[in-house]
């Protein structure tokens, strides 16, 4: 049977909305959108923790109950990504690993080819459980598209606090926020036959589609899902799992862990995911199409694009400081997001 999942909350919570783009930006409110394209599956047992210990990237130990998620990566031998996740706990020996839907079954499989004789249960529950997001998706697209590339980034200075108003009944929920970048907002785990979260969260507009989370998603730079980290070919200190804090360098030996810490602790990271501003929409643009700088080289491709929004994976040293790139035509702009660090880990580093 499928355990509860209980997140104990109070009668609100604090949320940190993003900072406005410009003065004279409207304000959005914050949004809920299910997120149709995640799946999850159950790891349960006594020694669930120490399995996937020795598959993930990051360290299942700072998992702090179902107060919190962990974002990671799981790799082949060859230090590949496999699949993106974010992982729950939302009790002592059960863990929800969310990922692709479409990949949820391979994940499943995965898992189940590296059990062996350990005495835990694995299982797809993408059937019972979904997932949804609660964010700020900023001034509207059209306002966006008729900003400078710089100033489509929120200043990280400027934060206000909004209140997340909370009610209904959250015995069967489990809300955190969302591990990789605080302006992705929260993440809800509710039970799949849950239509709406109008019950549960109060003066809160509901999304039919996931084009906007997406888009802030693409403003943000962060991929997500085999379209945008190409299973068995990405990499994840590429795919910037250092900075979205979902890869530990302290953890010890995991599959795949031999080639990223290597290229961490020697190696310099040329290429990473960076967005995309297009100057029209995008939308049409081949995948992985070359972007090109003003020389014609190509110093980069295309991973994914939404309307004037996307994601490249890009040489970056050469594309902060092209004059113009272009993309099958099409003007585009990149900038490094505000949440990358100020100055790389590592002094050999190139950003």
């Amino acid at each position: 049977m499928l355990p509860r999942l209980r997140h104990y909350v109070t009668a609100a919570v604090t949320y940190r909305r993003i900072g406005s783009l410009l003065a004279s930006a409207p304000k959005t409110g914050l949004y809920a959108e299910q997120q149709r394209q995640r799946g999850l599956v159950r790891v349960e047992g006594d020694e669930a923790a120490d399995f996937l210990q020795g598959l993930v990237t990051n360290d299942i130990r700072h998992l702090k109950g179902n107060t919190s998620a962990i974002y990671c990566l799981l790799l082949n031998r060859q230090g590949r990504i496999l699949y993106d996740s974010i992982v729950y706990q939302p009790s002592h020996n059960t863990f929800l690993l969310e990922c692709d839907a479409a990949r949820a079954s391979q994940l499943e499989r995965h898992l189940r080819m590296h059990k062996v004789r350990r005495r835990l249960e694995v299982e797809d529950v993408t059937a019972d459980l979904s997932v949804w997001c609660v964010f700020d998706p900023a001034p509207d697209k059209m306002q966006l598209t008729q900003l400078s590339a710089e100033a489509l980034y929120m200043n990280p200075k400027v934060q206000n606090e909004v209140t997340l108003d909370l009610a209904g009944d959250f015995r069967d929920v489990t809300i955190v926020e969302d591990p990789r970048v605080q302006q992705l907002g929260h993440r809800l785990v509710v039970p799949a036959a849950t239509q709406s979260l109008r019950e549960l969260l109060l003066g809160v507009k509901e999304n039919t589609t996931n084009h906007t989370f997406r888009s802030l998603r693409y403003r943000l730079g962060v991929g997500e899902g085999p379209e945008e980290l190409p299973s068995a070919k990405s990499l994840p200190l590429e795919a910037n799992c250092d900075y979205l804090h979902g890869v530990s360098f302290h953890k010890g030996c995991y599959v795949g862990q031999e080639l990223t810490a290597r290229t961490y602790h020697t190696g310099v990271i040329r290429k990473r995911l960076l967005p995309l501003v297009f100057s029209e929409n995008a939308s049409e643009v081949s995948p992985d199409a070359s972007v090109v700088d003003e020389r014609g080289r190509a110093v980069g491709k295309v991973r994914a694009c939404l309307g004037c929004h996307g994601l490249g994976l890009l040489r970056v040293e050469e594309c902060l400081g092209a004059e113009k790139l272009t993309v099958e035509g099409h003007v585009v702009q990149t900038f490094r997001p505000y949440w990358w660090p100020l100055q790389a880990p590592k002094s050999k580093a190139s950003l």
